[in-house]
C-alpha cells in the first residue's frame, strides 16, 4: 500500500478511535431505546478498515479530504461532508454516535460499544461476494449483510453473557437495518451495460428476502425493534446520471430531472422489501417492525429544493466533483486529485457521486423520527420529534 494511503488509514483509526473514547454514556432512564446497532453500505458507514477491502484495492475515495469537513472538520469514513442519516438519528435518541465495529476490538474494548455499534460497511453489498462473483458482478470481499451480522453476533456475545441476558439486552435495542441492496443494483446494473436490468430484476427478489431472513436471524437472539429503510432515488445520483445519460427527454422525469427507470428499480425494491417486512411481521407478532421511507424525502427534495433552502439549478449535481453536467468524472471523484467541493454543501441535496449532503441527510432523519414508525413498541413511547434537524454551519 502506498504511504500516503497507509498514513490516512492511521489517521482515520485515531480519529475513530478519539470519537467513540470520548462519546458520552447516557442514562438509560432518559430514553426510549438504550442501544443503537446499525447495518448498511457507504450511506451509513462510519469506518473504514482495510480488512474489508479486496486485495490490492485503493483506499476508498471518502477516507480522504473533503470528506467530513462539515462537521468533524476530518475525514470519519463517512462518505458525506459531515453527519450521516444514522448520526441524526442516535443523536436524537440521546445516544452518542455509533462507533464502527468491524471486528478488530478484543472483547476487552467492548464496553466502547453497550450503547451500540455501527457494522456497515462502504460498499457493502446484501449478497455474499462468492454469489454476486457466480453472477459476474464484482464486490468487496467482507463486506456483505452476511458478514455484518456475524460480526453482530460475536460483538453481542461479548456485551451479554447468556440467551437470556442477550435477550433481555437486546429488549431496549433498536436495530437500523439498511439501507442496504443499492449496491448489489448499482453493481448489476454499472458491469452489465447491456443486460443491467435484467440482471437487477433477477437479483431484486433475492436481495429483500435476505434482508428478511435477516431481520429473523436477530429476532431469534432477540431483537424486538427494527428500522427497515428502503432505497434513495438512484436516478438522481450524479453517477446514474452521467453513467446512463441519453438524448432522449422521455427518459427523464419533467420535475426532477432524474432517471425514471432507475428510480423505477428504486420503487421496485421499496415495495417489495414492505411486503417482505409485513410477511415476516405476520409471523412475529410481538416484534415491532416498521419501513423507514428514505425515498419520499429524498425525491421531495429533488422536486422542490428550494423549500430546503437547496438550489435549483444544483439539485442533481455533486458539491464534490471535477466537472461536467452532474459534476462528476468517475477518473477524478471527490476525495481524489482533481476533485473540489463546493463553498456551500447545504445548498446541495448530492455531497459526491452517490451520498446525500449532511443537509440532506438531516432532511431525511427529521421525516423519519416525525413518521409513525420512529420509537413504537419500545415501552415508553415516542421520543418528541424535533422541529427539524439542522445541519452543521
Amino acid at each position: 500500500m502506498a504511504t500516503h494511503q497507509m498514513i490516512a488509514f492511521l489517521l482515520l483509526a485515531l480519529s475513530i478511535i478519539t470519537e467513540a473514547s470520548s462519546s458520552t454514556i447516557v442514562n438509560p432512564s432518559s430514553q426510549c431505546y438504550t442501544s443503537l446497532f446499525s447495518f448498511g453500505d457507504s450511506a451509513t458507514a462510519a469506518g473504514i478498515y482495510t480488512k474489508d477491502l479486496a486485495p490490492g484495492t485503493e483506499s476508498p475515495h471518502c477516507a480522504f479530504t473533503p470528506y467530513g469537513e462539515t462537521y468533524f472538520h476530518r475525514p470519519t469514513g463517512r462518505c458525506s461532508d459531515g453527519r450521516n442519516i444514522v448520526d441524526f438519528l442516535a443523536q436524537h435518541l440521546g445516544l452518542p454516535l455509533l462507533p464502527p465495529y468491524h471486528g478488530e476490538y478484543p472483547s476487552a474494548n467492548s464496553t466502547s460499544f453497550l450503547q451500540g455499534a455501527n457494522f456497515a460497511v462502504v460498499s457493502a453489498t446484501v449478497l455474499d461476494f462468492e454469489f454476486l462473483k457466480g453472477r459476474g458482478i464484482v464486490s468487496c470481499q467482507n463486506c456483505s449483510l452476511s458478514v455484518q451480522l456475524a460480526r453482530f453476533k460475536t460483538l453481542l456475545g461479548t456485551l451479554c453473557s447468556t440467551p437470556l441476558e442477550c435477550r433481555e439486552y437486546l429488549k431496549s435495542s433498536l436495530i437500523l437495518l439498511g439501507e442496504i441492496g443499492g449496491v448489489d443494483y448499482m453493481r448489476a446494473a454499472f458491469e452489465n451495460l447491456d443486460s443491467g436490468g435484467d440482471v437487477v430484476e433477477e437479483l431484486m427478489p433475492i436481495v429483500v428476502g435476505r434482508i428478511g431472513s435477516a431481520i429473523e436471524e436477530m429476532i431469534k437472539l432477540g431483537a424486538v425493534h427494527f428500522l427497515v429503510p428502503g432505497d434513495f432515488p438512484k436516478g438522481c445520483f450524479p453517477a446514474y446520471l452521467t453513467q446512463f445519460q441519453t438524448t432522449n427527454r422521455s427518459d427523464y422525469d419533467a420535475l426532477t430531472g432524474c432517471l425514471i427507470r432507475h428510480n423505477g428499480v428504486s420503487s421496485s425494491h421499496n415495495a417489495m422489501l414492505r411486503d417482505e417486512i409485513q410477511r415476516v411481521q405476520n409471523l412475529h407478532p410481538d416484534v415491532s417492525i416498521h419501513y423507514a421511507d428514505y425515498y419520499g424525502p429524498s425525491i421531495r427534495m429533488h422536486q422542490d429544493p428550494i423549500k430546503y433552502g437547496m438550489g435549483r439549478a444544483t439539485v442533481n449535481q455533486a458539491c464534490c466533483g471535477a466537472g461536467g453536467p452532474y459534476n462528476y468524472d468517475p477518473s477524478a471523484v471527490c476525495g481524489r486529485p482533481g476533485a473540489v467541493a463546493c463553498e456551500d454543501p447545504k445548498s446541495y441535496v448530492m455531497w459526491d457521486d452517490h451520498h446525500c449532503t449532511e443537509a440532506a441527510n438531516a432532511v431525511i432523519a427529521a421525516e423519519v423520527v416525525r413518521g409513525p414508525s420512529f420509537g413504537l413498541g419500545c415501552g415508553r413511547g415516542k421520543q418528541p420529534a424535533p422541529e427539524s434537524f439542522t445541519a452543521a454551519e
